[in-house]
């Protein structure tokens, strides 16, 4: 770390930029620079860049398989493309792609003979609150698991939890390809990435439980809504909390996961286990906090 002094003249201060900075970027007299402030207080100052601008995809695709195409649109989407535009050599079966998984969610792309196309895709600017948003949705979800058990209902909060996962993505790789378009450290969008994989990989499984697991349920919304209570201060995350959320993880397997003697407790034994590495994740940011403070 290069500790400088703060000069000062009238009422304006100032800090002399490295040299050796300055000479590997250029910078001189009549150059510009970008200062970006962060929550923690801490300011970045970089060398102006050419803005990036969002270009339009195009793709020829050969391949008739549902499930490449349907991960090709995904993947378009997600990036941060101003547009895209999939061409395919023949006809496929639209409505096969249409039931792929997430692909209903999409809510700019259309679909028409050989062509996908996809104009003014969507952007996030705030994946913290998405993940507030995708939390709460679990916990209903598992509410009308318990209470009246309603399958319509429960496939409408999946497609809302994997739609949210994506536009999750979506600001994430945004960020990190084009610059900020939102005020949260790369380390933050880190673990928010980290943690809504592992959520809608439970609720993957979650939707396959069926009825009459009330117990089960009822074990990991204890650990959802401490998940709950700690993304809404991320910034408040301690030792305490980190630990708390471990055990309630924890909890899961002493209380009902005890053999996998079929496809339901598997489903219970890989859920636990997306549960286990958020509870990692959550460790590995509380850390992070205290190195930074």
């Amino acid at each position: 770390m290069d500790i400088r002094n703060i000069q000062k003249t009238g009422d304006m201060h100032y800090v002399y930029l490295p040299t050796a900075w300055c000479r590997e970027y250029k910078i001189g007299a009549k150059s510009k620079v970008s200062i970006d402030q962060n929550s923690d207080g801490s300011i970045n100052i970089s060398p102006e860049l050419t803005e990036k601008k969002p270009k339009h995809l195009k793709f020829h695709v050969t391949e008739d398989e549902p499930e490449v195409i349907h991960k090709l649109v995904v993947a378009s989407y997600i990036n941060p493309a101003a547009s895209f535009e999939i061409n395919m050599d023949k006809e496929m079966d639209f409505t096969k792609l249409i039931n792929q998984k997430r692909l209903i969610s999409l809510e700019s792309v259309e679909i028409d003979k050989k062509q996908i196309t996809s104009e003014g895709i969507v952007t996030v600017a705030d994946p913290g609150s998405l993940l507030k948003t995708m939390t709460k949705k679990i916990k209903n979800m598992i509410i009308v698991m318990k209470e009246n058990y309603d399958e319509v209902l429960i496939q409408k909060y999946e497609d809302e939890i994997d739609r949210s996962k994506m536009l999750i993505d979506k600001s994430v790789i945004g960020s990190l390809t084009f610059g900020k378009t939102t005020k949260l450290k790369n380390i933050e969008l880190y673990y928010i990435s980290l943690i809504s994989k592992e959520l809608e990989r439970m609720v993957d499984r979650l939707i396959m439980l069926g009825q009459d697991n009330s117990k089960f349920l009822d074990e990991i919304t204890k650990p959802i809504e401490f998940l709950q209570n700690i993304l809404q201060d991320t910034a408040n995350l301690d030792q305490k909390l980190a630990m708390e959320f471990t055990k309630s993880v924890i909890m899961i397997k002493k209380s009902d996961i005890k053999d996998v003697k079929d496809v339901k407790s598997y489903y219970k034994e890989i859920m636990r286990q997306n549960l286990t590495t958020i509870s990692e994740v959550i460790m590995d940011w509380m850390v992070t906090l205290r190195l930074e403070n």
